[in-house]
């Protein structure tokens, strides 16, 4: 029996040690590419994160590094002291609370920037004419706020004497599923749109040319060639931000749904525990990689980063 507990406390000691040195290798990460992100797009000298759809990319931005800034440091010094001291020992199960509180911010306002990001960019592409009409960078800016101002709020609540496995479950539901599932079904008809849009404008930009050939018109063609690329560049970089929050959200989920639909032995059992200590960290490595997606997909991003730090130093 011993031999067991032993064997189990050694399970847990090693989860903690390696989520740790996982954290410790993301984290400065995280908060060196969000920062280069952010000054790119606040140099910007292309005026391509000027739209309001780019601007929930700022947001995501944001997001993205206070969560490399406070709850990620937190939860990576906790799993150190756990690693050496029995957590009982320490104040770590409290600030473990506070950092999953601030985690459970950033983690839902990322899920709900990236469904806002796609519906806006599916709105720009299916109804050119009311998009320009309707939305603006200010709007924008206040739905990321109001977003914000939400997943804060919800995690509030957890003060107000609702149980916590009925807010954990609700945020399971709500954020890590059934945003998801509406995110994916938006970018489809996103795609959609889009395909019917090429297809358009490819058709016109035959006409066009069989019809004029003078130089102002030629440059106006050319215009209307490249306006596809941006857009182009757009929805895939809004395809694999889905990708990366599905991949990167869903072990997690899915531990989660293991543990509250589960008997009650498997869901004390320290196997169950190990997983879910490791698929929560796999969260964290979504803030990572969002910058990443820019400089992959958006060239004039990397134009944008490589002017900027050219001209500090």
């Amino acid at each position: 029996m011993n031999s067991t507990t032993d064997s189990s406390f050694e399970s847990i000691r090693t989860s903690f040690i390696i989520s740790g040195r996982f954290l410790a290798v993301i984290c400065p990460l995280t908060i060196l590419a969000n920062v280069l992100l952010l000054v790119a797009i606040y140099k910007d000298p292309f005026k391509t994160f000027r739209t309001p759809t780019a601007c929930f990319l700022v947001g995501l931005a944001i997001t993205d590094l206070i969560n490399g800034l406070v709850p990620e440091p937190m939860a990576t010094s906790c799993y150190f002291m756990c690693y050496y001291h029995p957590c009982e020992e320490t104040h770590c199960p409290k600030i473990f609370e506070i950092a999953g509180i601030l985690a459970a911010i950033t983690t839902n306002s990322s899920f709900f920037i990236v469904l806002a990001f796609t519906i806006a960019q599916y709105m720009a592409v299916a109804f050119p004419l009311k998009f320009k009409r309707f939305i603006s960078v200010r709007k924008t800016l206040l739905c990321v706020a109001s977003i914000w101002m939400y997943a804060s709020f919800f995690e509030v609540l957890r003060v107000t004497g609702i149980p916590s496995e009925v807010l954990e479950k609700i945020d399971l539901h709500l954020h890590s599923t059934i945003s998801l599932l509406f995110t994916i079904f938006t970018y489809v008809l996103l795609q959609r749109a889009f395909r019917k849009r090429m297809a358009e404008r490819s058709s016109t930009l035959q006409t066009t040319s069989t019809v004029s050939t003078s130089p102002t018109r030629e440059r106006g063609t050319r215009k209307q060639k490249r306006k596809p690329v941006v857009e182009r560049n757009f929805v895939r970089l809004n395809l694999l931000l889905i990708v990366i929050l599905l991949v990167c959200s869903q072990p997690s989920a899915i531990s989660w749904y293991v543990y509250f639909y589960s008997d009650e032995s498997t869901r004390n059992s320290e196997t169950l525990f190990v997983v879910r200590v490791l698929a929560d960290n796999t969260l964290y490595l979504k803030f990572l990689l969002d910058p990443f997606l820019f400089a992959w997909r958006l060239p004039n991003y990397r134009a944008a980063l490589k002017k900027a730090l050219c001209r500090n130093g």
